[in-house]
């Protein structure tokens, strides 16, 4: 009896330090620098992210601290990353969340000798680049600047050994932190190509001097620590502005970080992530939701989560977001992919109706709304992009090659319109800081990892809108690969990596993990070759597919390849 009752204060001691586990955050958006170019949605982005997390997210507003403006000077923001300790405690989750000007040894436009991959953010005292410059010749760039490996690098190793943490960057160079500080420089477009790799946030490495050489990323330092950041090591990121809001309308109307706006709306239920139908919102689905929307809109940059799968040993993908994963009201699954590819075509190009008549599942699209893919005349001829504006390939016209184009991007969409998965797949580029963009003679993999066992089926569908099948090549890889094993395909060694060679453009590959085994599965490795729509080798796959009766995962991503400059 003694035994029982002592089992039983111990369950009760247990349940009680779990009930008093806590999200805890720090948010920081500053608009108006002293120094430094004026942004207008970061103010913004802290008070509908704190809205969010208290009346979504079930945080205290009394855990909650905000720095904005004139509060986020040097000094309050040291101060407040060091509170943390005190404020949270073991068992806890803490939030730090960053939205403005951010800057690293990558940005050419003000080359301060940073670490290389350790990016800087910029708070409001910041000097002016000019004054930046000497205070960099004297060694003192971390008396003005938040700098990722002096400042925050030693904190979050301390938080990590007993709590669980997430970094979110939506700023300049965030994947070397991401809006420019250079004034009028506008972070619209993406810039490409720049020969070196790194995660600028979060990992310490090389120093600035090796930039214009191939360097390679740091490893990534935390086994706890999740960071999302706006942008890859190549892009620029957006600060959507008053005057975008009528092209790009926000979730409450108001001006936003690019990332911040697609955050919100999964935050507040609009945009649906949960892919896997079990209730509850992981990093792995946030970063694919975000991922998704953001390809959707011209904005030219790539959301990056780190770890990578290849560094993450503790499964952090697979973890609930803020240790909570499902909202006051819940989530809702991700629907089904729509039945129809939606196209938006330049006016200028005229009535293009008759030219797509034959075209099965193609939904014209008014200029103003979102589209999967438009039509964009340029140097008269047109040119085929994605909705975020990435070039897929340009023709003399609405010919044959166009079309054959189309019909590829219909057929992958109807391939998997069906499924219902109860698991998911992940995948990524290896180098995973690249943001799905390589130039040419750069090689590359990708990272599969599926959550239950499965044959892996990669297709790539190319600029021309031929297939090929990336994965298997070879009766070897025709195995069902264990739940949770990290893939590296074609494979790791430098000869099985996937060469960037001409024709340049924007390719997509599609990821398929099969739960059962099709009973034409085996020889699925002797397809070869890139080949059109229609094709009877193409039969195949889709009948591969049938027998799944849609219980598989998938996910499809834009990977952009560009001749060397």
């Amino acid at each position: 009896m003694k035994f029982r009752t002592w089992l039983l204060g111990g369950l009760l001691l247990c349940a009680t330090q779990v009930a008093l586990a806590k999200p805890v955050a720090l948010l920081i958006g500053i608009n108006a620098y002293e120094n430094v170019g004026q942004l207008e949605g970061a103010v913004s982005d802290v008070r509908a992210l704190q809205k969010s997390l208290v009346e979504r997210w079930n945080f205290d507003p009394a855990n909650i601290v905000t720095l904005t403006d004139g509060q986020a000077t040097h000094d309050n923001i040291l101060k407040q990353l060091a509170a943390l300790r005190q404020r949270s405690a073991p068992g806890d989750f803490v939030l730090v969340y960053f939205s403005g000007h951010g800057t690293s040894a990558l940005d050419t436009h003000v080359n301060l000798p940073l670490p290389y991959s350790s990016g800087a953010f910029v708070p409001v005292d910041a000097p002016s680049p000019d004054q930046l410059g000497e205070l960099a010749r004297q060694k003192r760039l971390g008396e003005v600047l938040i700098i990722g490996q002096t400042h925050l690098r030693p904190l979050f190793l301390e938080l990590e050994k007993n709590r669980n943490v997430m970094m979110i960057a939506d700023s300049c160079y965030s994947g070397n932190l991401v809006r420019s500080i250079t004034p009028g420089r506008k972070a619209h477009f993406r810039q490409v190509p720049i020969t070196f790799a790194g995660d600028a946030m979060m990992q310490g490495g090389l120093s600035s001097n090796t930039v214009n050489q191939k360097a390679t990323a740091a490893p990534y330092p935390y086994q706890r620590v999740m960071f999302l950041s706006a942008a890859s090591d190549r892009e620029p990121a957006r600060d959507i502005q008053n005057s975008d809001l009528i092209a790009l309308p926000t979730v409450d109307n108001r001006p936003h970080g690019a990332l911040t706006d697609t955050l919100l709306r999964v935050l507040n239920g609009q945009l649906a992530a949960d892919s896997n139908g079990d209730g509850k919102i992981d990093y792995g689905e946030l970063h694919q939701a975000v991922l998704h929307f953001m390809e959707e809109r011209e904005y030219g940059h790539t959301p990056q989560r780190l770890p990578s799968l290849q560094e993450d040993t503790k499964q952090l993908a697979a973890a609930p977001l803020f240790d909570i994963g499902t909202p006051k009201g819940g989530n809702k699954p991700v629907p089904a992919l729509g039945q129809y590819l939606r196209l938006r075509v330049d006016p200028t190009l005229g009535d293009v109706r008759g030219a797509l008549a034959n075209l099965n599942g193609i939904q014209l699209v008014p200029p103003t709304e979102q589209a999967a893919l438009q039509l964009v005349a340029v140097d008269n001829a047109v040119e085929l992009q994605a909705g975020s504006g990435d070039p897929i390939a340009r023709f003399p016209g609405v010919n044959a090659a166009l079309l054959q184009r189309l019909r590829a991007e219909v057929w992958w969409r109807n391939l998997v319109s069906n499924n219902r998965p109860e698991f998911n797949v992940r995948v990524e580029t290896d180098p995973a800081t690249r943001g799905n963009t390589f130039v040419a003679g750069e090689t590359f993999a990708f990272n599969v990892q599926s959550d239950a066992a499965a044959h892996l089926l990669i297709l790539d569908i190319d600029a021309g809108g031929n297939v090929s099948v990336l994965y298997p090549q070879k009766a070897s890889e025709e195995v069902r690969h264990p739940a949770r094993q990290m893939l590296v395909l074609p494979g790791s060694a430098e000869q099985d990596r996937i060469v960037v060679t001409p024709p340049f453009g924007l390719d997509q590959v599609v990821v398929i993990a099969l739960p059962r085994t099709p009973k034409n599965w085996y020889g699925v490795s002797q397809i070869s070759g890139a080949v059109p729509v229609g094709q009877p080798v193409l039969k195949d796959i889709e009948r591969l597919l049938s027998e799944q009766n849609g219980h598989f995962a998938w996910q499809a991503m834009s990977v952009r390849t560009y001749p060397k400059r």
